[in-house]
């Protein structure tokens, strides 16, 4: 079951990067597919502050494939609201030793990287979702999960692409 959550979170993520990057909204759509079989997958890795992120994930990638160019106050402030959820309980785990300083940056920068690319600050959305896949790709190697590290190594490089889009 652990290899099929890995190769399925890992091929529906890197597609979600590349549908995302060419401004398709399916990108959004694969990414909260991607982060509802990533939450199992996580969960059974132990790597809870990813389980975690999974949710708000979810949220933002939901709202990147709903809403439009035009902004709502409400949901604005539900999105922020969920932001806030899920870095409060980054932070219970900060505070608990459960989590290391690469766990925290790799959340973070997904968490954050995805919430920037919905706002159209897409150069900063895609510069913390490089750095953000390189510490998983990291993590990812640590827990023997050679397949999903190769593949976030691969998103970087997705996200190279959209950093130098961006600069056109």
């Amino acid at each position: 079951m652990i290899q099929f959550l890995q190769i399925s979170v890992s091929l529906i993520f890197f597609a979600n990067k590349v549908f995302v990057l060419m401004g398709k909204k399916t990108g959004w759509l694969l990414g909260v597919i991607a982060a509802i079989l990533a939450i199992f997958y996580l969960y059974m890795l132990e790597l809870y502050v990813f389980t975690a992120l999974e949710f708000g994930l979810i949220a933002l990638m939901g709202y990147g494939f709903l809403v439009g160019t035009k902004k709502n106050l409400r949901i604005e402030r539900l999105i922020h609201m969920i932001i806030f959820l899920v870095m409060a309980v980054f932070t219970y785990f900060a505070f608990n030793g459960m989590m290391t300083i690469y766990e925290f940056l790799g959340s973070a920068g997904l968490l954050l990287g995805t919430y920037f690319l919905t706002h159209d600050k897409r150069q900063l959305g895609w510069l913390l979702y490089c750095v953000a896949h390189l510490i998983t790709a990291y993590l990812g190697y640590l827990k023997g999960q050679n397949f999903f590290a190769d593949f976030q190594i691969a998103s970087a490089i997705i996200s190279i692409a959209g950093i130098l889009q961006v600069k056109k």
